[in-house]
């Protein structure tokens, strides 16, 4: 394989990404939308010391298969990210800036690999990002992929990750700090004493007004608009995002050209987790993507 820079610059920010082809020839390309979190090109996590690698492994497994993948870092700390222009860089606190984003990345995979079949495979939040952009002007994309896509709201997420890890936890204080991220409104001081909420709490405003703009997304209602064929990949062993919910993604496209490709013991990452294995111990491993998720990528788009 080969790998050459595709940094971008959108409305004043400079992100980090990279380029990966076949050495011989190309059949497909596929853009990798990162999903939440401060992630760099790779799919690493540098500001907690988390290093997944889950889009270069997915970048290197698709090369050895013939597709070219165009992967990229997203604004953050240690990401690689920059701010150029402050004033232009503004529309980044606003979720829909991450479609934008995409739809230049789209643009910059085109000129790389010309003349083949061109898809987007959206990982975790990216694959609501993904939905969005594949639902409105497609701008001759071939196909989505969905990688762990959830099919609740993003504060309903937060809300059963809480419920698993602190089973029987009473959820009244966390349930009315949500509703007050919902309409807007300041949270009160019960919410910001109350343990199952404090990540959320510790926020300033502009991060609280993203996660809003990410909550008031239906994902459902979103991949539901989506004309395009489409794969739902989902592991067995995700405590992100809970296996069941690509049952409903799948429901919602009723009618719609949609396959799913299930791997029991693959968690968020694609790595490979022992039964019972903790949450912020899963999301640890540091391990290959297993390889057979890159095959079915590359079977379904070509």
């Amino acid at each position: 394989m080969t790998e050459e820079d595709a940094t971008l610059v959108v409305d004043g920010v400079r992100l980090p990404g990279r380029i990966t082809k076949p050495t011989g020839a190309t059949r497909a390309s596929v853009l990798l939308l990162p999903g939440s979190l401060f992630s760099d090109a790779d799919g690493d996590y540098p500001s907690w010391n988390v290093r997944p690698h889950v889009y270069r492994d997915f970048a290197h497994q698709l090369a050895a298969l013939g597709i070219a993948s165009m992967r990229q870092a997203k604004i953050g700390p240690g990401t690689g990210s920059a701010t150029v222009d402050p004033a232009l860089a503004a529309v980044h606190q606003h979720f829909d800036e991450r479609v934008v984003v995409a739809r230049a990345a789209v643009a910059r995979l085109r000129e790389a690999a010309p003349g083949v079949p061109l898809f987007v495979a959206g990982h975790s939040e990216g694959a609501v990002v993904a939905s969005l952009l594949c639902a409105g002007e497609t701008e001759g994309i071939d196909g989505m992929i969905s990688l762990s896509g959830p099919a609740l709201r993003l504060m309903d997420i937060m809300r059963s990750q809480s419920v698993a890890m602190t089973p029987g936890a009473d959820m009244s204080a966390f349930d009315a700090a949500v509703a007050d991220v919902r309409a807007g409104r300041p949270l009160s001081d019960a919410a910001r004493a109350n343990p199952t909420f404090a990540g959320l709490a510790a926020l300033p405003p502009q991060a609280l007004s993203y996660i809003r703009e990410v909550d008031a997304v239906d994902t459902c209602a979103a991949i539901a608009r989506v004309r395009l064929r489409t794969l739902l990949i989902q592991g067995g062993r995700d405590q992100s995002v809970t296996p069941e919910q690509v049952d409903a993604l799948a429901a919602a496209r009723a009618g719609l050209p949609t396959e799913i490709a299930r791997f029991p013991e693959l968690q968020h990452f694609y790595k490979r987790a022992a039964p019972g294995l903790d949450a912020m111990a899963s999301f640890a491993l540091n391990t290959d993507n297993d390889p057979e998720v890159a095959e079915a990528m590359a079977r379904w788009m070509t």
